[in-house]
């Protein structure tokens, strides 16, 4: 009989660290740093500015653990979107130019598409690798002359602790090294700056 109810405490205790293990949801803020140093190439020369978010879901990241004990997702807590048109508009400020709502009115246009955002996950015994992959589109259109680049910006991180995902630092840094390379990309630059 004593061995009866220590079975089934085992198994109800066995059940519910299974079912919370099982699937656990995550958000994470995405808050970009913004590496842009102020200047003034733009000359207050208006640019229309918008953003598509081209991903096919909001999911950062979907990992399973060896016989699908352990699972997670990770999800941005706001529109990705949302964050980098700000993140953006404000770039684009500091470098002098005045950013307007996207209109096929005006001669000077930059389309940002967000193609990925994606966290990838493998166990490694008790700890996780992850490596994180951010790519942003550029498209900048003035007086018929187009210039288009894909700025990715990797992160890869060896044995972390599972307790540190989701790794909200990791993301918000590839993002920011994305922006970095598409802010500092004299092509880009030198596009809408065009008269």
């Amino acid at each position: 009989m004593n061995l009866f109810r220590h079975l089934r405490i085992f198994i109800l205790i066995f059940a519910h660290l299974y079912f919370i293990g099982c699937s656990q949801m995550h958000s994470v803020t995405i808050d970009p740093a913004l590496p842009v140093s102020r200047s003034d190439i733009g000359q207050n020369k208006p640019v229309g500015f918008k953003i598509i978010d081209s991903r096919p879901n909001n999911l950062i990241a979907k990992w399973r653990g060896r016989f699908n004990f352990r699972s997670f997702q990770i999800v941005p807590d706001e529109d990705p979107a949302d964050i980098l048109h700000n993140k953006i508009e404000k770039g684009l400020q500091i470098i002098g130019f005045i950013p307007r709502r996207y209109s096929i009115q005006l001669t000077r246009a930059l389309t940002v598409e967000i193609l990925q955002l994606k966290s990838v996950y493998h166990e490694k015994g008790p700890r996780l690798g992850v490596r994180v992959d951010s790519v942003l589109r550029a498209q900048c259109d003035n007086n018929r002359k187009t210039y288009k680049m894909d700025y990715r910006e990797r992160i890869t991180r060896k044995s972390i602790a599972p307790t540190s995902f989701p790794n909200e630092s990791l993301v918000n840094a590839a993002i920011s090294g994305a922006l970095k390379k598409m802010f500092a990309d004299p092509r880009l630059l030198k596009c809408l700056t065009q008269l």
